[in-house]
């Protein structure tokens, strides 16, 4: 039996709801991270393979900032679901037992949750406004290699004229770089071999900036149960405050209580 009923104790004290997001977030994080640093690699690669083709200096370090943001968001997130895990089986515990009902200790617990009960809403937000953000190159492969909305025909050959998305302007034209009949008039069309080219590699873009997005959405979700379990822990923790305040004003008034009829008795007993 005491090995039992220890057991239940310990299972008691586990946030679930915590575990959870903290897997969620896990998931999320690693297919976000994994999809969407080979999505940025290959991007750049798409748009820069061919003769006399090549990308601006701006777009390239925009690729570079990309490709690592991905790896110190992985990073941080982790971090922070370890943070919040943590806070979660301490505030459970601090619930279920009492310990940290006691005016300093109490308070403080209640600010640091109210702290990253707001600092992961602001995470949340800036996850939601990455989601939305990940449809734009999501619904550009969707259209221009799924769809296929854009294409026409030069000299016989399928072509794609990036200048259309307003895409042009990745593209380095400061060399003045003749006309190429491998890339058509310009060097952001892809006709022929090089549109072949683009359309079986802007597929497998298109895969992995759709499990991106998925894995961003994961994120967010997660972030949504991370709130409700720090508001959950915020509210627990508060009321233990009140509880604790009451039974000790409870026991003083029991205490004082005694005495008066301890005092009472002597005087009789006299």
């Amino acid at each position: 039996m005491g090995c039992c009923d220890a057991c239940i104790r310990c299972l008691g004290r586990i946030p679930y709801a915590s575990l959870i997001a903290t897997i969620l977030l896990a998931a999320g994080i690693a297919v976000f991270c994994g999809s969407f640093y080979t999505a940025v690699i290959q991007t750049r690669t798409l748009f820069s393979f061919g003769d006399a083709r090549s990308v601006t200096v701006d777009f390239f370090n925009l690729t570079e900032a990309l490709k690592w943001s991905a790896v110190g968001i992985t990073a941080f997130m982790g971090v922070y679901a370890f943070i919040l895990l943590l806070i979660g089986f301490l505030a459970t515990g601090a619930s279920k037992e009492k310990k940290y009902c006691g005016f300093g200790t109490g308070l403080g617990s209640r600010i640091t949750v109210a702290f990253f009960l707001v600092l992961t809403y602001i995470i949340f937000i800036g996850w939601l406004l990455m989601s939305c953000m990940g449809v734009i190159p999501s619904l550009f492969f969707y259209l221009t290699v799924i769809v296929k909305a854009a294409p026409y025909k030069v000299g016989g050959q399928s072509c794609l004229n990036l200048q259309q998305f307003g895409l042009d302007v990745v593209f380095n034209t400061t060399n003045d770089t003749p006309a190429n009949t491998g890339l058509g008039n310009n060097m952001w069309e892809y006709c022929g071999n090089d549109y072949n080219k683009f359309q079986a590699d802007g597929f497998q873009l298109f895969n992995l900036y759709i499990v991106a997005l998925v894995g961003a959405l994961v994120v967010t979700i997660s972030l949504v149960h991370y709130l409700t379990c720090l508001s959950a822990n915020y509210a627990h923790l508060k009321d233990s405050g009140k509880i604790y305040k009451y039974e000790e004003t409870k026991y003083r008034e029991e205490q004082e209580l005694h005495n008066i009829v301890t005092n009472s008795k002597e005087k009789l007993n006299y």
